[in-house]
């Protein structure tokens, strides 16, 4: 039943303000509140129990293609250049009056990527045009793809983020090379003709343009909602059914999540969907038909959701400032919340609510009940005093007086936004439920005020208060770029005392904890100072839109990677860290990879320690940002399991002072020192791994595995520090920076994992290596 559209009257909603002079709870000329509009939801006539066709020929090998071709590294560093493009782009809007400036830049920043991804590619071309690929076992064949790693020689000031990249770039190729291999070994009939390898490799080149592109759009927040498969569309052609209905879905998707993919994944999909879309082209005509179609997508205009909230959100903070004290604002919240719902595609509210109008007016008008005795100028002022005074002067922001009722109007507009947010998510059935919807909103109103207003407007009984003490306020940033806001920041920096246990109890953005993150900071005494700084994710927002904190612009740490910087904070590192739990978000976790994700609302922490340690660096190597990289090549003969465990140059030295005291090595103390790498991350991704190649598809029994698999980990480890102890020492003394332990497991399926795991094979090379 339909409770929303039959209950006879709206009950009072409890507002979670305080009573003071100045706010007049009396509406002015507010009249009737119109009750919401009868509607009905039709039923589709269409059953869901369709039956999958029978798989075509060539469908297997093609699947596994796809599925090899996924990488959560490759992904990881997408988002990489996602972040480092907004970052970019964020600057030029503030440093340059015309946009075209900006832009300018970022085409500059992606035309040198594409050169060096050229360059890249005619390399492996050269070193594969002479070899019968055919005829060569598939060891031989992994064995050739592997020593073009070294072809990698990022150059230019963006290092780390290219070298990321272009590894990911390597392995693809090689995943293509072998795929082919293998598809001419199996002569699928659906490929009546495969281009020659160099041709393939040149393609490939091709799509790094468009896949470019889409990152500038995503980074500017002009990505559409959804992709266009290629491949899909060619293997439909060609009859592979089956291959496109697997491109359907992301890169690295593990079938455990109902989570909309990040813009990232959506990307790197769409990139190994094209990959499959060149493979199964039989002519050139048919390839460059693939580019330039990818070419084209990338160029489409998009919508500009993000910069419409922007405008929308200043437009209904200046109106909730001017109008008559007390008046009723639902038109104003009307208006607004369609252009919250446009802004958020990953939960697809822009589909979500047509046809739903009433509940839309529904929840503008509950929200209105509720904000309607803070409106006003006088109330503005009142709100905006203890926000400049006790909040904003705390972090270094001046605010002119007379602009202090924008501050007022922006802390309003964000607390209906964020109600907005949530709201609208909510299930159909829950929004239908009239009772089930007020009780909803006041829940968010109540913690979006307690986000957003001072602690003094609100009642002291207020169970939604973050925290117990009047300490700060979210407040919109950066505000130099005003109103282009991309995040929250937290007005009251903490200055804590870490402990080491603390510290490595609590885990870090890269796989590893607190611990590790600031022990290659410079961290050598216990307890240590640090200064934290909170975060919050608004529509848009991309972590490195963090880089530009106002309020920390010109200290060091500005040039890194703010991934390497911040880590998600939970109510559990909230609680340890701070003392305020209230003040931590839940995060969905990614089956132990590093990159937390930007989703609107998500919080993350920013720790720097202080004092002699502040701004220094151990030896951070660049390459991939995380610890562990995991990687199952089901394409490989036999299927084989590769473990990077990489160490930065802090924890290489440490291990050889272990390795090489006078008065003999510490054996179990360099074991330890390797151990911490892994530990809290590496069951976790050998976990994902088996779930997404379909190894194990029982999350229990797969996690069984990779403990087992751990353990053999473990055990490999103890066998190199006991018999290679000359290389691990050549290795660390190598100027470059850090260490890459890599162990390979061969012949790792389905029916090996039920009893004892392969012993792997370990080699040590210095420096941090991208690939699993």
């Amino acid at each position: 039943m339909d409770v929303l559209a039959t209950s006879p009257t709206a009950p009072e909603l409890q507002s979670p303000f305080a009573g003071f002079a100045g706010l007049s709870a009396d509406p002015v000329d507010a009249g009737e509140r119109p009750q919401p509009t009868t509607g009905v939801v039709l039923d589709s006539p269409f059953g869901s129990g369709l039956h999958a066709e029978e798989p075509e020929a060539g469908e297997d090998a093609l699947t596994e293609l796809l599925g090899e071709l996924a990488d959560d590294e490759f992904e990881d560093a997408v988002a990489q250049l996602v972040d480092d493009a907004a970052a970019a782009h964020l600057q030029g809007e503030t440093a340059w009056s015309a946009k075209e400036g900006s832009q300018a830049g970022l085409q500059s920043w992606a035309e040198s990527l594409a050169e060096q991804s050229d360059r890249l590619l005619d390399g492996i071309t050269a070193r594969l045009e002479h070899e019968d690929l055919t005829a060569m076992p598939a060891r031989d064949l992994d064995a050739l793809l592997e020593s073009l790693a070294p072809a990698l020689e990022p150059v230019g000031a963006r290092e780390v983020v290219f070298e990321q990249f272009l590894g990911g770039l390597l392995k693809k190729a090689g995943s293509l090379v072998k795929g082919v291999v293998k598809i001419a070994k199996k002569g699928i009939s659906a490929v009546s003709k495969i281009l020659p390898i160099g041709i393939l490799l040149k393609k490939l080149g091709g799509l790094v343009r468009p896949l470019l592109a889409r990152v500038i759009k995503s980074a500017m927040n002009r990505l559409p909602a959804a992709v266009r498969p290629i491949a899909e569309q060619i293997a439909k052609k060609l009859g592979v059914a089956g291959a496109a209905a697997t491109a359907n879905a992301p890169a690295g998707a593990t079938g455990t999540s109902d989570a909309e993919p990040s813009a990232a994944s959506q990307l790197a999909g769409e990139f190994d969907r094209n990959v499959v879309g060149l493979l199964l082209a039989p002519d050139e005509i048919a390839a460059d038909g693939v580019l330039a179609e990818a070419a084209a997508d990338a160029e489409a205009d998009t919508p500009d959701p993000i910069g419409e909230l922007d405008a929308a959100r200043r437009e209904l903070g200046r109106r909730l400032t001017e109008l008559p004290a007390g008046s009723y604002p639902k038109p104003e919240i009307q208006q607004f919340l369609p252009v919250v719902a446009a802004a958020l595609p990953l939960i697809k509210l822009g589909v979500k609510i047509i046809g739903r109008q009433r509940v839309v007016d529904f929840i503008a008008e509950r929200i209105a009940d509720l904000l309607r005795t803070m409106v006003g100028p006088g109330p503005a002022k009142q709100i905006a005093r203890p926000i400049v005074d006790v909040g904003m002067k705390l972090i270094g922001l001046e605010v002119p007086p007379e602009t202090e009722t924008d501050v007022a109007g922006e802390a309003l507009a964000a607390t209906v936004e964020t109600t907005a947010r949530r709201a609208l998510a909510l299930p159909a059935a829950v929004q239908d439920d009239r009772l089930l919807l007020d009780a909803a909103v006041q829940q968010f109103f109540a913690e979006g005020a307690a986000a957003h207003l001072p602690g003094r407007l609100l009642r002291a009984d207020l169970p939604e208060r973050e925290s117990e003490h009047e300490s700060g306020v979210w407040v919109l940033m950066p505000r130099t770029a005003a109103p282009r806001y991309r995040f929250l920041k937290y007005t009251r920096p903490f200055e804590i005392q870490v402990s080491r246990p603390v510290a490595r109890a609590v885990p870090w953005s890269d796989g590893g904890t607190l611990e590790s993150h600031l022990l290659d900071r410079g961290v050598r005494q216990w307890p240590t100072i640090a200064e934290a700084h909170l975060y919050e994710m608004l529509p848009g927002g991309h972590l490195g839109h963090l880089r530009y904190d106002d309020t920390l612009r010109g200290v060091a740490g500005e040039e890194e990677g703010i991934a390497d910087e911040v880590a998600p904070l939970t109510p559990e590192i909230a609680g340890l860290l701070l003392g305020e739990p209230g003040l931590g978000r839940s995060a969905p976790g990614r089956g132990g990879a590093a990159r937390p994700g930007a989703a609107p609302g998500r919080r993350f922490v920013r720790l720097r320690p202080k004092g002699h340690a502040a701004g220094r660096r151990a030896g951070r190597a660049a390459g991939p940002r995380a610890r562990v990289g995991v990687h199952l090549d089901s394409a490989a003969t036999p299927p084989r399991l590769r473990v990077a465990l990489r160490l930065s140059e802090r924890q290489a030295q440490e291990m050889l002072d272990l390795l090489t005291r006078a008065e003999g090595p510490d054996l179990p103390g360099a074991l330890r020192k390797v151990q911490q790498v892994h530990q809290r991350s590496l069951v976790s991704r050998l976990t994902d791994q088996l779930v997404k190649r379909s190894v194990l598809t029982d999350a229990t029994a797969a996690r069984a595995a990779a403990e087992q698999l751990s353990t053999a980990v473990d055990t490999g480890l103890s066998a190199m520090l006991q018999g290679q102890t000359a290389q691990l020492t050549e290795a660390v003394r190598d100027p470059a920076q850090g260490l890459t332990i890599k162990l390979v497991f061969e012949g790792v399926t389905r029916e090996s994992l039920q009893g004892t795991p392969p012993e792997p094979t370990v080699t040590v090379t210095p420096g941090w290596r991208s690939g699993g």
